[in-house]
């Protein structure tokens, strides 16, 4: 009687239990949703419809903006990034010229956008097209628009994507639609900002944002993309994606008709590895499902429902975009994968610093860059344990880049200022050693002064402060303020701009 008790009550209560678990989470899941679309309201609204066709290599798009003013100025124009025509001239590259061959192993091949119609309010305007390399769209208002006003702004263009292993274009196995779209410029303090693509960096800067975007493609064709897949519908031959990604800072999306995926659940979201190397896409699923479910418990908790790591034909390593993962193919191969989580790792990182926590990647690249690098490092010691993050925190960084810094600097007189425009570094090494390397060595000595866990807090609110924002120093540096009730401005100053910083 007694057992056959055990087994009733088992069998009463674990349907319950399990009921009330899915319950809970079921809540969170909501807790989640109706926080980002709290986070969504008051943001510029993207509206896109692509036609992809992989023959011609084309994006067919047509587009509608409602553009919001922000600023608390009245605007009398409105800057758009056209980041496709950086890669039109041959002459005028967005990568070092030692990486040409790397970046275009068939030879060059241009992409651009070409802009066909711009309709302001419904009614059709003139635009003026300039920038560097025809990268930048301006527009002319009918009068001006006051702060909190909202313009409609619709555009028809093409894309022609280069055969180019970059971020932006197309190789063997996937085409790369990345920084591929029209996207408005960021009005600051600063006024607009209207940088091109430095060959050094992350030359991107953008404002979180809501876009629902809709791509035609052939139906042998899987796409990953940022946000969620709202419907998918087959119709002769064709799949149409209809997809939604609230309160992000941008779009990106990838194409290839030879994709695997497999997936995980950590907390709210869905980790799915896109990969087309058969040994190894398991393994970059569990580096970043590892990853973010760290990260959530450090930062705070990720509030998408989907990120994705994606296998590239990609020859950087690797490049962040909200709720996305681009990597480089080489990083599949079964000898690379201490490789492979470190980048996975790091990549992932950025969800929050840059995704959540935006900055300006070209004037303030060590706030995202040196963070995220450390908290790989961080990763490493919650993962495998203290012995192992002070061997990546060392050979990755302090006996790694900084002592090759030194190195480099019997070559060529260095200035180690860590907070300068990406186009004042003369190559991507001092670049790396500096705004990751130093950067990284800043907030470990950081960690090592406030404490581990007065350091986890600090950061904790600077994410929950800050998140969908975009930030400069002096945000970060009154957070870490606040939270320990020290004043850390001289020590962030001798670390960003005196070498002497011991």
């Amino acid at each position: 009687m007694k057992y056959r008790m055990i087994g009733l009550l088992i069998a009463v209560l674990l349907p319950t239990g399990l009921f009330y678990a899915d319950i809970l989470g079921m809540k969170s899941r909501l807790d989640a949703s109706a926080k980002l679309a709290e986070a969504s309201k008051g943001w510029n609204q993207y509206e896109i419809s692509v036609a992809f066709d992989p023959e011609s290599k084309t994006l067919r798009c047509e587009q509608k903006v409602e553009y919001i003013n922000r600023s608390g100025e009245e605007l009398t124009h409105l800057y758009f990034h056209l980041y496709p025509n950086a890669f039109r001239y041959e002459e005028k590259p967005v990568f070092d010229r030692g990486d040409m061959e790397r970046a275009y192993p068939n030879g060059f091949s241009p992409g651009f956008l070409d802009m066909e119609e711009v309709r302001i309010n419904g009614r059709e305007s003139d635009f003026i097209i300039g920038g560097y390399s025809e990268d930048l769209l301006m527009l002319l208002l009918e009068g001006s628009l006051a702060p909190g006003e909202t313009v409609s702004v619709e555009m028809h263009y093409m894309v022609r994507m280069p055969n180019c292993l970059g971020r932006f274009g197309y190789g063997d196995n996937t085409f790369k639609a990345v920084n591929w779209y029209p996207i408005a410029s960021v009005y600051d303090e600063n006024g607009w900002n209207l940088d091109r693509y430095y060959p050094i960096g992350d030359p991107f800067y953008s404002d979180t944002a809501n876009y629902k975007v809709s791509i035609k493609a052939p139906s042998d064709y899987i796409i990953a993309s940022t946000g969620d897949i709202k419907d998918k519908k087959e119709k002769d031959g064709y799949t149409i994606w209809q997809l939604s990604a609230p309160a992000v800072r941008d779009f990106a999306w990838l194409a290839g008709d030879n994709f695997r995926a497999v997936s995980r659940q950590v907390g709210n979201t869905t980790v799915t590895s896109y990969y087309y190397s058969d040994a190894t896409g398991e393994k970059a699923l569990d580096y970043a499902a590892s990853a973010l479910e760290f990260f959530n418990a450090a930062f705070g908790e990720y509030p998408y429902r989907h990120f994705s790591v994606v296998e590239s034909d990609f020859f950087i390593g690797g490049m962040e975009y909200p709720n996305l993962i681009m990597m480089d193919h080489s990083l599949y191969a079964s000898e690379n994968m201490d490789s492979l989580e470190l980048v996975t790792v790091h990549e992932t990182a950025h969800q929050w610093w840059y995704g959540l926590v935006g900055n300006n990647q070209v004037t303030d690249a060590w706030i995202d860059e040196g963070l995220t690098e450390y908290s790989t490092v961080l990763y490493y010691g919650h993962r495998y344990g203290p012995e192992k993050e002070k061997e990546i925190y060392d050979g990755m960084i302090a006996e790694g880049k900084y002592s090759y810094l030194h190195f480099y600097a019997r070559t060529a007189e260095v200035d180690e200022t860590i907070d300068r425009p990406s186009y004042e570094f003369s190559d991507w090494i001092l670049y790396d050693l500096l705004v990751y390397g130093k950067g990284a060595m800043m907030f470990h000595d950081l960690r090592e002064r406030m404490g581990k866990d007065s350091f986890t807090l600090a950061l904790r609110e600077y994410c929950r402060e800050h998140q969908f924002q975009n930030v400069g120093k002096e945000d970060m540096i009154r957070t870490f303020n606040r939270v320990t009730g020290q004043n850390w401005e001289e020590y962030f100053n001798k670390w960003l701009y005196d070498e002497n910083h011991e």
